[in-house]
């Protein structure tokens, strides 16, 4: 009965050390959602997402869908691209760079209509902890912010700012048949 304890520990042990970085089983789509909050009244009934992937060629990208609301009266940023690796200890390191814009009134004595303009760049890190295959967690992150006119890919450049330990849940977008499966026919049209 020991030995087949010690080898049940065997073979669950190393079940558990895959749920690291090293596997790359968690190359994929994940999303975070995010409460919306209108400039103008503050109540706002929709949310945002952010849709984070991780390519397995060591890329990344994160896109947040708040970023077209509203941009040429309160501004705007770029879609986030980076890259990601893995650290000794299991976690996940992301780096993104950036863009903000800010708005540009109109001028019409120099025919510019309402826009929005380059404001600054930025660098972000995040470590992200590896819970399942199917959920990550933001455990921290940094940014470092660039005037318009510098390199945001000098790590020693630009501003940081404090460390973010707020801590964020992605859970992935798995593919599935279920809505298809579930979807009603269509009903047949009448022929005259």
């Amino acid at each position: 009965m020991l030995a087949a304890a010690a080898l049940t520990m065997f073979f669950v042990i190393p079940a558990f050390a895959d749920k690291n970085c090293a596997t790359g089983e968690f190359v994929g789509t994940y999303t975070s959602l995010t409460q919306s909050t209108d400039p103008i009244n503050g109540v706002d009934p929709r949310n945002y997402i952010f849709q984070l992937t991780l390519h397995a060629d060591g890329t990344v990208t994160q896109y947040w869908t708040g970023l077209p609301d509203y941009q040429i009266n309160f501004g705007t940023g770029s879609i986030n691209i980076g890259a990601w690796k893995c650290r000794d200890n299991g976690n996940l390191i992301v780096t993104f760079l950036s863009a903000t814009y800010f708005p540009v009134q109109a001028d019409p004595n120099t025919g510019i209509v309402p826009d929005v303009a380059l404001s600054s760049h930025s660098r972000t890190t995040y470590v992200l902890n590896l819970n399942t295959n199917n959920m990550i967690t933001r455990i921290k992150s940094a940014t470092r912010v660039y005037a318009p006119g510098d390199d945001p890919t000098d790590p020693n450049a630009g501003t940081l700012r404090n460390l973010n330990l707020n801590q964020v849940v992605y859970k992935r977008l798995v593919a599935t048949i279920d809505d298809i499966q579930a979807a009603p026919l269509p009903t047949p049209t009448p022929t005259p």
